[in-house]
């Protein structure tokens, strides 16, 4: 699976923290963030249907609204 980019805009602080913990562990600051949501995304089965739906609403919205035009 490819990698995207994304911008992301965090205190001087926690930065500090990031930086301090990926040299630490060898790990680039990217890879310590991806490990950390990895490892701490966890909702539960509900919340996680709910997106779900939330998701698929909004394909099916965007869709009648290009239909309208």
């Amino acid at each position: 699976m490819g990698k995207k980019v994304i911008s992301l805009s965090l205190s001087e602080k926690t930065v500090k923290r990031l930086d301090e913990a990926s040299a630490a562990l060898g790990m680039s600051r990217s890879e310590l963030i991806e490990y950390m949501i990895e490892k701490g995304w966890h909702f539960p089965k509900e919340i996680e249907d709910t997106i779900r739906k939330i998701s698929k609403l909004q394909i099916k919205a965007k869709a009648k609204l290009k239909e309208m035009k």
